[in-house]
């Protein structure tokens, strides 16, 4: 399993991926639900992180696949 601080860096990554070649994917960024960044626990849990990190990556690759 990736630590928190890959997973964040890989976030950005693709955030920033997302952003410079494709932003008219960010309104659905908006739409992933990103509980863990409001959450009041100390440590944020790595399985959110990844399912986030795996949300970005399918908005990528299904759009793509169709462009």
């Amino acid at each position: 399993m990736e630590s928190q601080n890959d997973l964040n860096d890989n976030i950005r990554l693709t955030t920033i991926k997302i952003e410079e070649e494709h932003p008219e994917l960010i309104k659905y960024i908006n739409e992933i639900p990103r509980g863990f960044l409001f959450t009041t626990e100390k440590d944020v849990n790595n399985k959110a992180l990844k399912e986030y990190l795996d949300s970005l990556n399918k908005i990528l690759e299904t759009y793509s696949s169709k462009h």
